[in-house]
């Protein structure tokens, strides 16, 4: 895990968005690129996007536990090269607004396994930070006068088995919520769209203060069932059906501190 800090200069007023770009999984047939390229083409010059993790699929053919032929998108023997090239692509005209990129374990399992991490690679490309598997990040938010506010960021592609429960995610997260002095949590690895504001007290001066904690669950661009008699690996574990696409975060600096909402 590294610590990372990233500042973003703002006027008062200005609204910053935080798009976190979890479980794309380029390169898989049920990748809805369509779905990604909406979530993505209404990017300005204040928004800011943090790649989560699975960004590609990153199966190849040798992974005889979770290859499928009818899964595979890819049309040569070289999946993960394709799978960066297709995926650069796509990013290359947001590249300005991309903070960095984290690995997740579809990636993690290929630098394991091959001695190559392809986010790395992905990063280098697009000119930004390799976030690793997790990170802590200070995001600085100054005007030209000096002034201003900062928050901390906690992220985590996600661990264990997908949830079959509404909460079961929020629950799980909620528990890690506790080990980080952080204002935002963001994880993956589920594909579920969620969010959850918690509150906590303390004291300032003595005044007794409170201050909220958001975790979200980023969602994910791959679809959870083939719509043919060609199972997914979602339909197999029996997993929910999910929504498709990713979240919004935004962020308004205001007299007190820090305005947080999300769109989900």
């Amino acid at each position: 895990m590294i610590a990372h800090e990233h500042r973003i200069p703002y006027k008062y007023g200005d609204t910053i968005r935080i798009k976190p770009l979890y479980d794309i999984h380029y390169g898989n047939k049920y990748c809805d690129t369509r779905a990604l390229n909406a979530y993505l083409s209404d990017c300005d010059d204040k928004t800011y996007i943090i790649g989560g993790g699975d960004s590609i699929d990153a199966v190849i053919t040798k992974d005889v536990k979770r290859y499928m032929k009818h899964s595979d998108g890819m049309d040569t023997d070289d999946i993960i090269d394709e799978q960066v090239d297709g995926l650069q692509k796509i990013l290359a005209p947001y590249k300005d607004n991309i903070i960095g990129l984290m690995d997740g374990n579809h990636e993690h399992t290929v630098t394991k396994y091959h001695g190559s991490n392809p986010i790395k690679r992905l990063c280098r490309r697009l000119g930004c930070a390799h976030l690793g598997y997790s990170f802590l990040m200070r995001l600085l938010f100054r005007e030209e006068n000096g002034r201003g506010r900062s928050l901390v960021i906690r992220a985590h592609h996600g661990w264990g088995g997908g949830s079959r429960t509404q909460g079961g995610e929020i629950t799980k997260y909620s528990k890690d919520m506790a080990n980080y002095e952080a204002d935002i949590f963001m994880y993956g690895h589920g594909h579920k769209l969620q969010s959850n504001r918690t509150v906590k007290f303390g004291i300032s001066g003595k005044k007794i203060i409170s201050k909220p904690q958001y975790l979200f669950l980023c969602g994910s661009f791959l679809k959870s069932f083939s719509l043919t008699t060609d199972a997914t690996y979602a339909e197999v574990a029996g997993y929910p059906p999910i929504e498709v696409g990713g979240i919004n975060i935004s962020i308004k600096p205001d007299s007190k501190w820090l305005k947080i909402e999300s769109d989900v």
